[in-house]
């Protein structure tokens, strides 16, 4: 079905999103809560395959055109430079039956697969930058075909920067979240404490580093579990996760460690969990840190990237050296001693949150970039 607009209102301004999976991880859901907070002199569309992000997408009423699925292999040039081919090729009629005004690439690689259309339909790209992890080539390739970068932290900006990217032409605009009605929990003597690990299945979240501080904590102290929360969402790294599962059941402490696949709505596990221990050194940003925070649960978080910007060391959260297992077992005694500690950091990084991270403002601040630039 071809995307037909009704009607061409100057005061309209027609978005399409290009998205590149099917699935849902942090970007993914970050587009779903831009759509439902976005402003209605916006007229929103969006690319992506058949799954159930086109099928939220469809349910916000987002007119959605399927796109074919990347390959789940990076290491194959060929396969890769013909997917990009195809994909540029089904954006670029999509984007003359639409006639967008500006193309939102909701992560690095949409900017590849938006290439032609930039060319042919539409002078105004936005690339929306969610990595650490990006080569100087494809950062140059990107920088170079997009009008705007939004970066969703300084640190991603200066990643940017440094591999050459006009900093002028980028602006942060940090993710957010929609508020929670949360209590903090008191905890009785007796209760078993639980520190949670939420994220990808992924190298560089780094979950094996969780598993080694549990096992020396459990060494220590009998009365804590420990959970993995997570999943090989896009189907490429079921190796790491495999080596992951493997792990723990060869633990010392199984019968305290478990793994609980990802899931799209949290809230049932929200209220179990007392502690979040993130662990990745080169995270962008950290939803889960914020939305932890939200819910009133005490953060520990290793000191760099998008975490180091969200969390006040001992004020709204605790902060380790990266990859310092010591450091992060002495942080998590803390919390886990401390009960009024553990309180205050948890009032104080809801509040640092509801203040900082909702989600409607980043809408609105995203909106005022297409008019910014319409208007140039």
């Amino acid at each position: 079905m071809a995307i037909k607009y009704k009607n061409h209102n100057p005061d309209i301004i027609r978005v399409l999103y290009v998205n590149l999976e099917s699935s849902i991880a942090g970007a993914e859901q970050s587009l779903l809560l831009f759509v439902h907070f976005a402003p209605k002199s916006l007229q929103i569309s969006a690319t992506c395959p058949d799954g159930i992000l086109s099928r939220k997408l469809n349910n916000s009423d987002i007119q959605t055109q399927q796109i074919l699925l990347p390959p789940r292999r990076f290491n194959l040039a060929i396969i890769w430079f013909l997917y990009l081919l195809l994909v540029n090729i089904q954006i670029l009629l999509i984007s003359f039956r639409a006639r967008p005004q500006i193309i939102h690439a909701n992560n690095s690689k949409a900017v590849l697969a938006s290439v032609l259309s930039r060319v042919f339909i539409c002078n105004i790209l936005i690339w929306h930058m969610r990595d650490l992890r990006c080569s100087r080539l494809l950062a140059g390739i990107c920088g170079y075909l997009s009008t705007k970068v939004v970066a969703i932290s300084n640190a991603v900006k200066n990643k940017l920067i440094d591999i050459g990217v006009r900093y002028e032409s980028i602006e942060v605009i940090y993710n957010g979240i929609t508020p929670y009605d949360s209590e903090i929990k008191e905890k009785f003597q007796n209760d078993s404490f639980l520190f949670a690990n939420i994220g990808q299945f992924v190298p560089w979240k780094k979950q094996f580093l969780f598993i080694d501080v549990a096992e020396k904590f459990l060494q220590e102290n009998c009365n804590a579990n420990f959970v993995l929360i997570g999943d090989d969402i896009f189907g490429r790294d079921s190796r790491y996760k495999k080596e992951l599962i493997n792990r723990v059941k060869k633990s010392s402490f199984k019968q305290n460690i478990e793994i609980i696949s990802w899931q799209d709505n949290l809230e049932s596990l929200w209220s179990k969990i007392d502690c979040l221990v993130h662990t990745a050194d080169t995270e962008p940003f950290g939803r889960v840190i914020i939305e932890a925070m939200a819910h009133s649960i005490p953060v520990i978080a290793a000191a760099a990237g998008g975490p180091a910007e969200i969390i006040t060391d001992h004020k709204t959260g605790l902060l380790f050296e990266p990859n310092d297992i010591e450091d992060l077992l002495g942080a998590m005694k803390k919390i886990y001693q401390d009960s009024e500690f553990a309180r205050n950091l948890a009032t104080n990084g809801r509040e640092h949150v509801l203040s900082n991270f909702q989600a409607s403002k980043t809408a609105e601040r995203i909106a005022k970039v297409y008019k910014e630039l319409l208007a140039a």
